[in-house]
């Protein structure tokens, strides 16, 4: 199997789409459904190539999320792409190094695929964020 993904997102359905995309694409997958329960993973268990992470969550959001793992030196370089249904202009959106973008809400999954792809294979070569 190859590189893993962190999907965070509160909607079981997305979670479950995204991960069924991946899994199929050779990645193996962890799911949580809110930033503090992604937290906790990141505590006990293996780091992920790249986290997808919904914006709009309970407990922590993306944005909050994002900022937070950028904090701490073990997970600071583990690139994060935000999906969102909201508008960018209504958007807090992370300044730090490890976000690399946003993809918007409905999105195309071929899309997510050859995002997660660049960002796993060769994330130094990506700009600091871009918008899909």
């Amino acid at each position: 199997m190859g590189p893993i993904i962190m999907v965070i997102d509160d909607d079981k359905e997305i979670r479950n789409l995204l991960s069924l995309m991946l899994k199929n694409a050779g990645y193996n997958l962890i799911t949580a459904t809110n930033g503090s329960d992604a937290l906790e993973y990141l505590k006990k268990s293996p780091l992920p190539a790249l986290i997808l992470t919904d914006y709009s969550m309970p407990q922590l959001n993306g944005y909050e999320f994002t900022e937070k793992i950028a904090a701490h030196s073990q997970y600071k370089d583990i690139p994060v792409v935000i999906l969102t249904g909201s508008e960018i202009d209504d958007l807090e959106l992370p300044s730090s190094s490890n976000f690399k973008g946003i993809i918007h809400k409905p999105f195309r999954l071929n899309t997510v695929l050859e995002i997660v792809k660049l960002l796993t294979s060769e994330p130094k070569k990506c700009p600091a964020a871009y918008r899909i």
